[in-house]
């Protein structure tokens, strides 16, 4: 008889991803929810405490189990407890990393502390803005981290690699650069955009929250300057804010019956799918989901030049750069793409091709299982 060999099931690594608090299906929390949906469970096996946040907020049917530690404040009593909690977590779930996500210096350094002695192998960072938020303190904590506690640092684009490397310290080999992952299936029904019959009215759209950082005035102040030269374009904004403040910028300037304030947009591949312009003004970015997505549904896109923007957008190959705060400039650019609609085609196509090249889901989510597999060898 054949000498029967049998393979020792190769475990999943248990990986807790920590989050600051739980909003809803945006941002980080869906960049997280779709990470664990690709994720190979035979080689990770997941699970997600969140500081601060309502557990309302969490969707139906989460792919991995959620924990609230309901943290409160950093520098009190109660930080204490929570330590204690966040702590038996680790234990009893036998964590082997920690992802930490959209935690500042301060909380991930008790984070880090709290992981100690219970288990827990690695601690990994993270990064995906260019740390618009960075002072002097949170400075120092990460260079302290990354110096003594941070394994690795995950990024989402070059620059935010950068940014972490100048402003906290950090080595350029420990850390990973991984896209965002997008539901590119969500906008293949979407038709690459394609010039329509000459006298439809041209509409022009953002998909951003309402506020300085994503240069929500400097679109209002493009449009303005468009629609003195294009009265046939209607400006939409998707997005969550401060209503009320862009609104009197756009009653100031006479321009409310085509400059329009959608709020909150659910179906958001409809909005896209609307668009003959697709516009981000941002004034700081990361890698933004809001252009991949404008990519995925083919549309023209006219782009601020900050952060990752361009490591998405090539400058007359896919879409449009701009400089950010410049509305002068970004309206020429919209007005140039309105009066050269072949532009605006071959932009167009060529940026749905670019998206389902690089981006591709399953594979991005291989990229974080082999990253946290090699941590551990």
């Amino acid at each position: 008889m054949n000498d029967v060999i049998v393979q020792k099931r190769r475990m999943p690594k248990r990986v807790c991803f920590i989050i600051d608090k739980w909003h809803g299906r945006a941002g980080v929390e869906l960049q997280l929810l779709l990470l664990t949906q690709y994720l190979d469970r035979s080689r990770i096996e997941p699970y997600i405490v969140v500081l601060h946040g309502r557990k309302e907020y969490i969707p139906g049917d989460p792919q991995c189990p959620f924990f609230f530690l309901d943290a409160g404040w950093l520098r009190s009593f109660r930080a204490f407890h929570t330590a204690i909690r966040l702590r038996r977590f680790l234990k009893r779930n036998k964590i082997e990393i920690i992802q930490a996500l959209n935690t500042d210096n301060a909380w991930l350094t008790f984070i880090a502390l709290a992981s100690l002695c219970c288990g827990v192998k690695a601690v990994f960072g993270f990064r995906v803005n260019i740390g618009y938020w960075m002072n002097r303190k949170q400075a120092l904590l990460g260079k302290i981290l990354n110096r003594f506690f941070i394994k690795r640092i995950i990024a989402n684009a070059r620059a935010c690699q950068k940014s972490v490397i100048e402003q906290e310290g950090a080595k350029a080999e420990n850390i990973d650069i991984v896209a965002n992952i997008i539901e590119i299936q969500r906008f293949a029904g979407i038709p690459v955009w394609k010039e329509a019959d000459s006298r439809q009215l041209k509409r022009i759209g953002i998909v951003g929250n309402l506020k300085p950082i994503k240069g929500t005035d400097v679109f209002i102040d493009a449009a303005k300057i468009v629609l003195e030269k294009f009265s046939d374009v209607q400006f939409n904004l998707a997005g969550e804010g401060d209503a009320a403040y862009y609104q009197s910028q756009i009653d100031a300037y006479g321009i409310g019956n085509n400059v329009k304030l959608l709020g909150s947009v659910s179906d958001i591949p409809a909005f896209l799918a609307s668009l003959d312009i697709a516009v981000l003004s941002s004034r700081t970015e990361g890698l933004p989901n809001a252009v991949m997505e404008y990519m995925a549904a083919g549309r023209p896109c006219v782009v601020t030049d900050v952060g990752g923007c361009g490591e998405l957008i090539h400058n007359e190959h896919n879409g449009l750069l701009v400089p950010s705060d410049n509305p002068p400039l970004l309206a020429a650019a919209i007005g140039g793409l309105l009066e050269h609609p072949d532009r605006a085609e071959r932009f167009a196509a060529a940026a749905r091709n670019s998206i389902k090249e690089d981006y591709d889901a399953k594979h991005l989510a291989d990229r974080w299982c082999e990253i946290y597999e090699k941590a551990l060898q």
